[in-house]
């Protein structure tokens, strides 16, 4: 297992293959923070515009492809319970998904850069 903490926070996640014991393993991490960018900013940005936002919540499927190992194709339904008028929703929508860190990285994509690093020599 490993601990991943930011901000005095922490997320214990699965680290061993084919075992979830532990917590989540990265690809359900993935999805996990585009769902919590999403959904921050349909409350940030439902405030703004003065939404009734009663209730919201994220359901995903993916697609995994086994090599070279990637996800696919990632589906999800915002699901939102409002009196709102659905096109007031769906505008609400397209912004969640401009304006979210998450969603631009996925969308945009990146190459990370890392370094090994060894301690203990």
């Amino acid at each position: 297992r490993a601990v991943a903490e930011a901000r005095g926070h922490a997320i214990t996640l699965n680290v061993k293959k084919g075992g979830g014991e532990a917590g989540f393993n990265a690809a359900e991490t993935l999805l996990a923070a585009l769902g919590a960018c999403i959904l921050t900013n349909v409350n940030a940005i439902g405030a703004k515009m003065r939404l009734d936002i009663r209730a919201a919540r994220i359901e995903f499927d993916a697609v995994r492809r086994d090599e070279p190992p990637a996800l696919t194709e990632i589906r999800y339904r915002l699901i939102l319970d409002s009196p709102e008028p659905r096109p007031k929703l769906e505008e609400l929508h397209a912004l969640c998904i401009r304006w979210g860190t998450v969603t631009n990285t996925l969308i945009h994509g990146l190459t990370p850069q890392g370094e090994v690093v060894v301690e203990g020599k």
